[in-house]
Parts: C-alpha cells; structure tokens; sequence
C-alpha cells in the first residue's frame, strides 16, 4: 500500500507526516522503517493528522517517537502539522485547533519568510507540575507534589550528573525531566550535546520513570534566555524539542514565582524558539518558531515494513 507523506521540521527537529482521516493505521515497525535516516524517509518519528473527535476543533494530531512508541505531544510537530493544514487548504487561513493528548493547542500564522519558511504561534496546554501527572514514581515525594529546583544528584545519584544540576519535572502533556546547571556560563555547545548524550539515555529510562522522560540540560543566561540540548524519549539527541523547550521555561518561571509572562529566547541545536509562560497554573505556556517544508513522497507499506519512494524535493 502507498502511502504519500510530507517531511516537515522545525528548527531540525523532523518528522514524516501522513494524513491518517480515512483510517491510516501504521504498526509500530513501520514507523520504525519510515524513521530510519538510511533506508527510509528518516525522522525524529511520524505525525498522523486524523480529524477531529470535536467539531469545533480542525483537527487531531498522534505522533510517533522514532522507535515507534507513543510520543503524545509534540511542539515543532504542531507547528509543522499548522503550516501544512493552511498551505494545501485543509483548513482556512486563519487561528486554527488541533487536538492532542496533552489538550487542545490553539495555533496561528506567522509572516512567511524569503526562504518559504513560515513562523507559527501555538499556545500549548499549561504545564502540570505534580508528580503523578508526569508521571514520576519518586520515593518520599507525594504524587501530588512537585518537583522543582531540587538537586538533582540526590534525587537521581549514580547519573553522572553535574553537582550543580537542579532537577525540575514538568508534563507538557509529555514528561520531561529539565536539569538546570547552574554556574556554568563557561560550558559551549559542544560540551553541552556531549553531556546530554552520557546522561540522557540513563534518565530517559529510570526506574522513577514509568513512561520514560524527555531529558533537557538547561544554563540559563543573564538576558532572560537559556541555552539547552534535548535527549528524546524514543529519538535520542534532537537538534530541537518544542515542548522541552516550553518546559525549561515552566522550571524556570515556577521556581520565580507568577510574573508577567515575558517572551524568553531558548537555544537550541537547531536554532532558537521564543517561549512564555506567567507561572499562573491556568495560563498556557506559547511559543513561537519556525515551521519548514522539506520535500514530498510516498512510502509503500507491506507485511509491517516500509521504505521510501519517488520522493521529490519541494
């Protein structure tokens, strides 16, 4: 069976999405075989647009970690997901609503830029804080407590983790895990992707997890922004994560205090994406960045595999 897709990505963070309205249903070994970077489209994991259990809604998203898991909630996927509906007229210009796991994600259209690169403003679920609704599963910590600004090296030992790591757990209707290293400025981004590729994998999959846990290593910077790097839960290393980047900016916010919900520049691997959040529990958290065409094809799907044909570059 052919299948045609779209490869999308925001700020590198990619991903191969498939219009699943008439009953699209892919095994987990084909999201798996479309992922794979060498014999198949390749991918940090795959979207379906499905149509929407609300009408007053546009649309409904599902997304796919590279090793096929459920990745619940994905913010440069939405982003994508938003450019895609308005350019081949699925839904009308405009403020449009799309249905995740994490709640409904109101998204709207930026201005294009001279390269067809498309900015998107998604105003994301607020974040929940409390350790059974990451889900978390840490001895002596209450389910219905959060974690925010603890050492991390005490809640996490053995991780390698940097002494000075301050361990913030936030679902953004996916878990994430968000270290905060403090004191230090003098660490580069090269040093930064190294570290998250030693302690990502071990926290990825703790005992405390029982969904797994996005991983984010987080310095903040004197101008209100920070700098982090991204360990996927199911993808690995990704040059962006739009909800861990919505997340490094709840952990900072909730250890301050309510304010006055300030944009805040996050960089990233791949690029930048500006985020907000007041801290007041019901706001939701906005971010907005860059959605990014990359090129059209289709994949045939046989007997649980799949691969890549007659992609064409747009």
């Amino acid at each position: 069976m052919k299948i045609p897709f779209v490869k999308m990505h925001g700020l590198g963070n990619d991903y191969v999405f498939i219009d699943g309205r008439n009953g699209v249903e892919l095994q987990s070994s084909s999201v798996i075989a479309i992922s794979d970077r060498r014999e198949g489209v390749g991918g940090d994991g795959v979207v379906i647009l499905e149509s929407p259990a609300d009408v007053a809604n546009h649309a409904r998203m599902r997304i796919f970690n590279a090793d096929g898991s459920d990745g619940g909630v994905c913010g440069n996927g939405l982003r994508c997901l938003a450019r895609w509906l308005w350019q081949d007229g699925f839904v009308p210009e405009g403020s449009i609503r799309v249905e995740t796991p994490g709640g409904v994600v109101e998204l709207l259209a930026g201005p294009a830029l001279e390269d067809g690169t498309v900015q998107v403003e998604a105003a994301m679920p607020s974040p929940r804080l409390a350790c059974g609704e990451i889900p978390a599963r840490i001895p002596g910590v209450d389910p219905g407590d959060p974690v925010i600004q603890r050492n991390a090296c005490e809640i996490l030992p053995a991780q390698d983790l940097p002494a000075t790591a301050r361990l913030t757990l936030v679902s953004m209707g996916n878990p994430h895990a968000v270290l905060i290293l403090t004191d230090a400025a003098g660490i580069g981004r090269e040093e930064l992707d190294r570290m998250i590729r030693s302690v990502g994998p071990k926290i990825e999959r703790h005992a405390f997890f029982p969904e797994r846990i996005n991983v984010h290593l987080m310095i903040p910077d004197d101008r209100s922004g920070l700098r982090m790097s991204t360990w996927e839960r199911g993808s690995g290393a990704t040059r962006a994560c739009g909800t861990g980047a919505c997340a490094a900016v709840v952990a900072l916010v909730a250890a301050s205090g309510p304010g006055d919900g300030s944009w805040r520049e996050v960089e990233l691997p791949g690029g930048r994406l500006e985020i907000s959040w007041s801290g007041r529990p019901s706001d939701p958290v906005r971010q907005r960045g860059p959605a990014v065409e990359s090129f059209r094809g289709w994949v045939e799907i046989e007997s649980g595999s799949a691969f890549a044909g007659q992609a064409r570059s747009t």
